[in-house]
């Protein structure tokens, strides 16, 4: 009797119902919501992953005791534990001191930490972007190092250069696949159209990626990843943010923006998301008077939805995105006297109306002959209508003007595929394989013969091994057989040199890139404009190098990360526009006989108790030979500066956290073409002015469920920068650059529902 007592009190001491375990921050004792905590009894068999509750709480029912249990949380240090009696636990889990194992899967054989990575992976996270209030992609970039903004006031466009190279060799990316727009397929993007609805975070990669993304890769890839999963049944977040626009703010004056997301696990291997963003930006009037403004009202509508299947060892998604935006340039107000005597003035506005619809399907996982593989389809198609139309103000009529280049519709449609598998021959040899295809289709009445086509197919390859003395080395090679352009073999190689607490990587990528239908048949002449294409373009090729150190530290029990970064490239036949400074309205695509640039980046950041900061460095210098004649005096580098720091002070008492945001942008020498008396054209040197900028928000949690930001943008109200040397531009006119349309103040509040 005794013995079967025995007997069944070890088997009830083994199987317990309800067991608790309680997480706690080792440094404040509070609670932590959202640990992912995964266990597995010792003999084997099942296993489990649990999320903790609101009160850091997670409750394990059935378990076989003992169990060996490990945590993920993106804030705190990971453990490894077993857990040997069955009991409540309470376990405290130690904050991160620096993010430097951020989670990355751009260019990657597998997801990893940024510090495992052969390449130098820069991160923006969703608590990030939350700080600075960014609603697009251009707020969340706006003091990044190495990225150089240009505005356009007439279309309401923001463009980007990165490593002093131009956005056309910039790639954007949503969930790896490129983001169409009005300049073409991922590149010269506009960032005020990116919004950032549903994004849980920026992974910016500067260097050759062309490779693994193909051409216009050369500066880099910026990958905006998506949030595909969540850690409760129902997660619904509600936001509305308002924002002056300067010292304008209004019902119909400043910026108004409401979101919506809702994510649902449906069962156990299916989840779905939608979401809604609206974003009314009525202009900025400045210094003008009556109708027109500086800054163009801008409204946008963005909706994206998605539904994943996950069924074991693999998932397939499928995402839609939609955006819809209008821009009106609104013109003077002109009298207009009739028969009566009656006035009924009347003014010429312009409308331009974007919808772009994106339709994505991606599957991932394992499958008997491969480790990994990942493949995708998309399909885009972008639209840009321009109306020129005479506007009664008295009757709000509209009649379409008809003189030429006053009504147009451009579109843009891209099929892309693409796919990779991944072999692990060792422990220290993988293998990525994979193929591209993508076709793309240009139309309407300022492209020749009114529409053009491209096609490219692309097979790549990489070889990822791990050699003795902590050394990974990684190279490459792209085949891209171009429609117009014909077959090139892009190479590339990545070093890795892990040294005793210190990481160096060395790169090397031959770059190409084929002109673009716009720059290849764009035509549009009207009384203001005269934009050529070039049919008689060459592709540009190039030549990427780079340096990256990196070292951890601790500095007066502070924890630092220092890095130095310094790189070099060349390319040959580059593609920009020539411009006549006698006539502002006359530009064409050519090809630059050599363009260089070089750059040294120094960067670091440290933790120190509620603390953190991180200060950056940059010198890149920019050289064009536009011709083997050229004069002495222009063949040679122009430097530019270039500081960044973020500062936050998390303010546990009254649980608030204070953000700074500066970035020094130094001033840029340029190119003009002019002509002579003569009519003779020649090249003469301009400079765009320096600037500051300046952001500061707070934000606080209240109830575990209401998020408020308050900030301030633009503290020192730059407005525009001189440029001396250009008389005019196609749009933004005048001997300035325009930058911002000055010091605004935001307030952001999010409602977060979260239910098991």
């Amino acid at each position: 009797m005794r013995t079967a007592f025995s007997l069944i009190l070890t088997l009830f001491s083994q199987v317990v119902f309800g067991q608790k375990i309680t997480l706690l921050d080792d440094t404040s004792g509070a609670p932590i919501e959202g640990v992912a905590f995964m266990f597995q009894p010792i003999d084997g068999g099942y296993n489990g992953n649990v999320i903790s509750d609101e009160n850091g709480a997670i409750n394990l029912k059935a378990i076989d005791f003992p169990i060996v249990i490990r945590t993920q949380h993106v804030a705190y240090q990971s453990i490894t534990d077993t857990l040997g009696v069955a009991k409540d636990y309470v376990i405290r889990l130690e904050p991160k001191k620096v993010q430097l194992d951020d989670f990355i899967v751009t260019g990657q054989f597998n997801p990893q930490s940024a510090e495992q990575s052969v390449f130098t992976v820069k991160v923006i996270d969703q608590e990030d972007i939350k700080a600075r209030g960014a609603i697009n992609l251009a707020e969340a970039l706006s003091n990044s190092l190495n990225i150089r903004y240009s505005q356009d006031l007439a279309l309401g466009s923001t463009g980007i250069s990165m490593q002093g190279i131009s956005g056309q060799n910039v790639k954007i990316l949503l969930d790896g696949i490129p983001l169409v727009n009005r300049n073409g397929n991922g590149n010269a993007a506009d960032l005020s159209q990116v919004n950032l609805n549903n994004i849980e975070r920026i992974e910016i990669v500067e260097g050759p990626m062309a490779v693994n993304y193909g051409a216009n890769a050369l500066a880099g890839v910026i990958n905006l990843i998506s949030y595909k999963d969540a850690e409760h049944t129902t997660e619904i977040s509600v936001g509305i943010q308002e924002e002056t626009v300067g010292s304008e703010f209004g019902a119909d004056k400043g910026k108004h923006i409401q979101n919506i997301n809702i994510n649902q696990q449906i069962a156990s291997q299916w989840f779905a998301q939608i979401g809604v963003l609206h974003s009314d930006f009525k202009g900025y009037q400045g210094s003008l008077t009556g109708r027109p403004k500086e800054w163009n009202p801008k409204e946008q509508f963005q909706t994206n939805a998605l539904i994943k299947f996950s069924p074991k060892n693999s998932s397939v998604y499928y995402r839609f995105d939609y955006l819809d935006e209008t821009i009106d340039d609104l013109g003077r107000s002109n009298d207009n006297y009739l028969p009566t005597g009656e006035n009924q003035p009347f003014a010429i506005d312009e409308e331009y109306l974007t919808q772009r619809t994106i339709h994505q399907i991606q599957a991932e996982g394992k499958l008997p002959f491969l480790n990994r593989y990942n493949a995708f389809a998309s399909y885009s198609d972008f639209e840009r209508v321009k109306s020129r139309f005479s506007k009664n103000l008295v009757t709000g009529e509209k009649q379409l003007t008809t003189a030429s280049g006053d009504q147009d519709i451009s579109t843009y449609k891209v099929w892309e595929f693409g796919g990779t598998g991944y072999l692990a021959f060792s422990d220290l040899v993988d293998l990525q394989t994979g193929y591209n295809l993508s076709f793309e289709k240009v139309g309407g009445g300022r492209i020749q013969e009114g529409e053009q086509q491209i096609n490219d197919v692309a097979i790549f390859s990489s070889l990822e091994w791990e050699m003795l003395n902590h050394t990974t080395v990684r190279p490459g090679v792209r085949l891209v057989m171009n429609s117009v352009f014909g077959t090139q073999l892009i190479p590339s190689i990545q070093i890795k040199k892990s040294f005793d607490n210190a990481s160096l990587r060395l790169a090397y990528g031959r770059g190409y890139r084929s002109p673009s239908v716009r720059e290849l048949y764009f035509e549009f002449v009207d009384s203001n404009h005269r934009i050529f294409g070039n049919p008689d373009l060459t592709p540009e090729f190039s030549h990427h190098i780079s340096a990256n150190f990196s070292k951890p530290f601790e500095l007066m029990s502070a924890k630092s990360e220092a890095g130095v970064n310094i790189f070099y490239n060349t390319i040959e036949d580059q593609i920009g526009m020539a411009q006549s400074a006698s006539d502002a309205t006359s530009t064409t695509y050519i090809n630059v006989d050599k363009y260089k640039t070089i750059g040294l980046g120094l960067n670091q950041k440290m933790e120190w108790s509620r603390f953190s900061a991180s200060l950056g460095l940059s010198y890149i210098g920019r050289y064009n030979r536009l011709d083997e004649d050229q004069e002495e005096e222009l063949n040679t580098f122009f430097y530019t500066p270039e500081v960044n720091a973020n500062l936050q002070y998390d303010w546990e008492k009254i649980d608030t956290k204070i953000n700074v945001f500066y970035k020094y942008t130094g001033g840029l020498r340029n190119y003009l073409f002019s002509e002579d008396s003569e009519g003779e054209q020649q090249v003469t040197i301009g400079e765009v002015e320096d600037y500051h900028w300046l952001d500061l928000t707070l934000s606080k949690t209240f109830f575990n469920h209401l998020y408020l930001v308050f900030g301030a943008k633009n503290l020192l109200d730059i407005q525009r920068i001189n440029n001396s040397g250009v008389s005019g531009g196609t749009h933004s006119g005048g001997a300035s650059v325009p930058v911002s349309y000055g010091r605004s103040y935001f307030i952001k509040l999010n409602y977060n529902l979260k239910l098991k």
